[in-house]
């Protein structure tokens, strides 16, 4: 059966792109991050030569640099959680009594593959404290998963800390942080001596506390262009519940809402809530990650980010990653943690193979580019963009059900008769088309007419549209 609808591309209310990004850990803290193959498909536009598969580059301009927790000097008396595996393990540039800032040398390295490869826009988070900060000495989290694992005394130290790492890469890395987060999903009750990662539980005190010591200094750093992020939830609800109770004072020294996109809220009262809920503050879609190898999924929370959260960036966790969670498969040496203590691994990795979400993702990052106009679409599922620097108008639909007949009414942007160049991808199984470039699409006195197969993503893309 064959749908039909129609949808109106307005240009009332649009709002500015930053941009596309990943995270460097934990794919990039192994050996992948030394690969320019990888480098050039993520964050280049060029067709790449990934393994045997010839890879349309992602053009992915925003990086997200994990600032580390652990050390393992001799002597050290960090505490390792049995469940933890090696490649999720962060070194950190200080032990509390020396700083070695040739720590972390695959991450640095992928930062700057990224930033020669096209990337733009660099943020530092951090997942915990360094270890010697921490309460018990374990960078997974403190005993129970709702007490708060940075010491009180290390409060400012640790604020210092994250600035001091900021300087140094400016000064010696070429990196510019344009901003640092210093929490991650600080409210849960998740991050515990026991857990598979790092993590850290901040109260609401303690986040108010780092975030104005942190302020200070950055500023003292001569870092005064640095933007503070905060407080990267967990989930929407928690992003808001966390905004509206911090004090005042404290939400003037944030200058923009970093979340995560694990709660799934299909009717998006989640995403609308912390939209009005912060207000004009920019918000970043900062971290989004599933097990769904067909990346339907990834699309349909695309849209109904940019249509009820309008975020003004889209991150994604870890583009090589097993099990399905990346946009290429991770085949890494560490699946198996030991439970008595001493992470497994050797930063060893490898790419198994390539997922259909990286071809989905491709629809929206090389057609959808920085400091775009994002425009209203009328419908989750369509994503619109103008670029006023190339008078491109960009439409990505997911389809996610039977066949279906749409019609974009683009009379608010040109009444013109031209052609869309289409591109598709199948997320079935049964269907071949990977990013596949499609004959182009007629409109006509400004409306375009497109029969959208079932269960695919479709880009149209116009050009020499100037409204």
């Amino acid at each position: 059966m064959d749908m039909s609808d129609e949808r109106v591309i307005d240009p009332q209310g649009a709002y500015t792109w930053d941009g596309w990004g990943t995270c460097l850990s934990w794919w990039a803290n192994t050996e992948l991050g030394t690969r320019d193959d990888l480098a050039a498909a993520l964050f280049g536009l060029d067709t790449v030569e990934v393994g045997t598969a010839g890879l349309p580059g992602l053009g992915l301009n925003i990086v997200r640099y994990n600032l580390g927790a652990c050390t393992w000097a001799p002597g050290s008396a960090m505490v390792e959680s049995p469940a933890i595996v090696r490649r999720k393990q962060i070194e950190t540039f200080s032990d509390g009594a020396a700083w070695n800032w040739s720590a972390d040398i695959h991450q640095r390295t992928m930062l700057t593959k990224a930033r020669d490869a096209g990337a733009d826009i660099f943020e530092m988070f951090s997942v915990s404290p360094p270890w010697w900060m921490t309460v018990n000495g374990n960078p997974s989290g403190a005993e129970q998963g709702t007490q708060d694992n940075l010491e009180f005394q290390y409060q400012e130290e640790f604020a210092r800390f994250i600035a001091a790492v900021a300087r140094r890469a400016r000064d010696a890395w070429g990196i510019r942080f344009a901003s640092v987060e210093p929490f991650n999903e600080p409210s849960l009750n998740a991050w515990h001596a026991r857990q598979n990662q790092e993590g850290c539980h901040f109260t609401l005190g303690a986040q108010e506390a780092v975030i104005e010591y942190l302020r200070r200094a950055l500023d003292e750093h001569g870092l005064g262009d640095v933007l503070i992020a905060a407080s990267d939830e967990c989930h929407y609800t928690d992003a808001a519940d966390t905004w509206q109770k911090l004090t005042e004072s404290t939400r003037r020294l944030i200058d923009r809402v970093n979340v995560h996109a694990y709660e799934r809220d299909e009717d998006c009262r989640s995403r609308t809530r912390l939209r009005k809920t912060v207000g004009e503050t920019p918000v970043w879609q900062s971290e989004y990650s599933e097990g769904e190898p067909d990346g339907m999924a990834m699309a349909l929370s695309i849209g109904r980010d940019l249509r009820h959260l309008r975020p003004r960036a889209w991150v994604c966790w870890q583009p090589v990653e097993a099990l399905d969670w990346g946009l290429l498969d991770g085949v890494y040496d560490d699946q198996t943690p030991n439970p008595a203590g001493g992470a497994k691994g050797t930063l060893k990795g490898r790419v198994g193979g390539v997922n259909t979400k990286y071809h989905v993702l491709a629809h929206y990052t090389r057609h959808i580019r920085p400091t775009s106009r994002i425009l209203d679409s009328g419908h989750t599922n369509t994503v619109a963009a103008h670029d006023a620097k190339t008078h491109r108008l960009t439409l990505v639909t997911a389809n996610n059900g039977p066949q279906q007949t749409i019609t974009y009414d683009l009379r608010n942007l040109t009444e013109s008769t031209t052609a869309a160049h289409t591109w598709v991808t199948d997320t079935d199984t049964s269907g071949t088309r990977r990013y596949t470039r499609e004959p182009d699409t007629q409109v006509h006195a400004g409306m375009l007419t497109v029969t959208h197969a079932r269960n695919t993503i479709t880009t149209l893309e116009l050009n020499d549209i100037q409204p």
